[in-house]
């Protein structure tokens, strides 16, 4: 048996239908650039989140635009988790902002509280709290830590749809979102969102189409990140089905948790429902194990194999951070996609059951 790590044919096979239909509405109409299919996913958003939504170019593009709206000084830090994708901090370096890493607890891999807490001082100026896997950080106990002077950023690259203590994610916080392909809510391209207070959301939503107000008017040096039509026009019709794709996810997750030969999965919260953009394992000898699951067919994941701190383009910013190498040398994600079959799913126990 052959299992991809994210079958993305399978999906667009599904929900041909809907996609083809939504790529034809933009030809007919010829908006391919901002225009009506951007402003109703915005819409859509909002009627989700319960604020204001900008849609962007990609998850990158979202934390780009969302930094910048944060005025960091000279003399002011940010502090983010080392246990995330690289444009969560380079970002913040294209822009100069000064960083702090935070190491990730061994529960879910999200921001350490704890080592948190040390680390927040009369310099930081926001806490960026990532949300890994489809698990989202406790924003409560940051915001506890952050009180009304220190600013909360939510990377929900990989949580969007998921929620915190009942809030959906997008309600709580400034959070940014991507819709980059095999994340909870994707597309067939890249594509991000910001959503948060209206103000704020109407400068990023100028700041990424060149700083405009209209055609030729400029307020301010922009950017150009502004989501292409084809791609809104396609999230506007899935974003009907994510709560569907979410619990596909869920159910995929609650046979591997009650039939893999392994206690080190993440152990979901209490506050928290997960919508596992990844299912991850730590596992000894990964590397080994890797490769005999791939001879058996199944190709799997490692999100991500080194900590930020320990990337080439961070050696100055190295420092240890115990949790997040102890993770990042044993992770292990499996398949875990809307419309696998369960064919696949037991496949994968069985044959990740007799490696380990």
């Amino acid at each position: 048996m052959k299992i991809p790590y994210a079958n993305l044919k399978r999906f667009y096979e599904k929900e041909k239908e809907d996609i083809d239909l939504a790529i034809k509405e933009c030809f007919n109409n010829s908006w391919f650039i901002k225009g009506p299919a951007v402003s109703a996913l915005e819409f859509n958003i909002e009627e989700l989140c319960k604020q204001s939504a900008a849609c962007v170019s990609s998850g990158t593009a979202a934390l780009l635009l969302t930094y910048e709206t944060l005025s960091v000084e000279r003399d002011e830090k940010v502090l983010l988790p080392s246990f995330t994708f690289m444009s969560t901090a380079e970002m913040l370096t294209k822009l100069k902002i000064d960083f702090e890493f935070v190491d990730c607890n061994l529960d879910d891999y999200t921001i350490d509280i704890q080592d948190l807490e040390r680390k927040i001082n009369k310099k930081t100026k926001a806490v960026i709290g990532v949300d890994v896997f489809g698990h989202t950080c406790d924003y409560d106990r940051i915001n506890d830590l952050c009180g009304n002077n220190i600013k909360i950023v939510q990377d929900a690259a990989q949580s969007f749809g998921g929620s915190y203590k009942g809030k959906i994610n997008g309600s709580y916080n400034l959070t940014c979102f991507s819709f980059y392909p095999a994340k909870n809510l994707f597309c067939f391209g890249d594509g991000g969102a910001v959503v948060g207070d209206k103000n704020i959301i109407s400068k990023i939503r100028m700041a990424s189409d060149h700083g405009r107000t209209e055609k030729y008017h400029h307020e301010f040096v922009g950017w150009n990140e502004r989501l292409d039509s084809i791609q809104a026009n396609i999230l506007c019709k899935l974003i009907k089905k994510l709560s569907f794709y979410n619990e596909q996810r869920q159910k995929i997750a609650k046979i591997y948790n009650d039939n893999i030969k392994i206690d080190t999965y993440v152990k979901t919260k209490d506050y928290c429902n997960n919508v596992y953009n990844q299912y991850t394992v730590l596992v000894e000898d990964r590397n080994k194990i890797y490769k005999k699951l791939l001879e058996e067919g199944i190709e799997c994941g490692i999100m991500w194999p080194k900590g930020l701190h320990q990337q080439p383009a961070y050696k100055n910013k190295y420092q240890e951070l115990p949790n997040t190498e102890l993770v990042s040398n044993k992770i292990l994600s499996l398949p875990c996609f809307p419309f696998m079959n369960e064919n696949e799913i037991y496949y994968i126990i069985e044959k990740f059951n007799k490696i380990i």
